[in-house]
């Protein structure tokens, strides 16, 4: 044997170690890709079941949606005439506050007569009356009265 026919075998003898030292990994690599296959084939079923729920739990919430819109249709009205009255209790609310004010600056003038004639007990009562009855005349013969047609 010559230097070339030596230097071979040490090769084979190195790749035959070699091959022994890595048939303990490969053979791990084959049961996971074993493994791997077996869980690539149950893949498209799950991804099926997956797909058909996702499928179900959007026709659920499109058929809840459409009730909530019915509802909402069917409720609808109500809050109109919730809007209604209230709008109604405002213009309510907004005349007996002119209404208020108007008799507390006409009280309020009836106040400084009493004080500037300086009428007490049951004179000052009395005038206060009068000049009450007074102002009522002035303001019914300001405002016009219409009839009724």
């Amino acid at each position: 044997m010559d230097w070339l026919g030596i230097g071979v075998l040490i090769i084979g003898i190195a790749f035959a170690v070699l091959v022994i030292f890595l048939l303990k990994p490969i053979k791990k690599l084959s049961d996971v890709l074993a493994s791997l296959q077996q869980t690539t084939d149950l893949l498209p079923e799950v991804l099926d079941d997956v797909t058909h729920q996702a499928s179900d739990i959007l026709q659920t919430s499109n058929a809840t949606l459409g009730n909530v819109n019915e509802q909402v249709n069917e409720i609808s009205p109500l809050f109109h005439i919730v809007g209604d009255a209230g709008e109604a209790s405002r213009k309510l609310t907004s005349a007996a506050l002119d209404k208020t004010n108007t008799l507390k600056e006409q009280t309020g003038s009836a106040k400084e007569f009493v004080r500037r004639e300086k009428y007490e007990g049951i004179y000052g009562l009395l005038s206060f009356v009068f000049f009450l009855s007074q102002r009522r005349k002035e303001i019914k013969e300001t405002i016009p009265v219409t009839k009724p047609s």
